[in-house]
């Protein structure tokens, strides 16, 4: 073998051995996982208000849960999450119940039930 092949094996094999070294010296002093998500605190959602029918007219006449494409019946419109009726933008629906966002606050609409209005 000539010299200089042989001079670049030995230094490769020494810079391998010197990586997994310090690899496995790394790994020994490792304190925390850093797979593990930072604790945040979850931010306060606003206020959810309970909207009187005199101040904003919409009916809600039927709500779709799903988890992947909620929906909400509103006036005769079929609403999906983000899409808006009246400048009141759909965040979310649960049985029985719609929750509209305008101007930074949040309304919350329920299914009337037979003889209530």
């Amino acid at each position: 073998m000539r010299p200089r092949l042989y001079a670049i094996m030995v230094s490769l094999v020494c810079a391998t051995w010197g990586s997994a070294q310090a690899a496995e010296t790394s790994m020994l002093t490792l304190q925390n996982n850093p797979f593990t998500r930072p604790e945040v605190p979850a931010p306060t959602p606003a206020p959810i208000v309970r909207v009187p029918p005199e101040e904003i007219k919409l009916v809600l006449t039927a709500t779709m849960v799903s988890e992947t494409a909620p929906m909400a019946v509103v006036d005769g419109q079929l609403l999906a999450i983000g899409e808006r009726i009246e400048g009141m933008k759909l965040i979310a629906v649960m049985e029985g119940r719609a929750v509209f966002a305008r101007g930074g606050k949040k309304y919350s609409f329920e299914i009337e039930k037979q003889g209530q209005r």
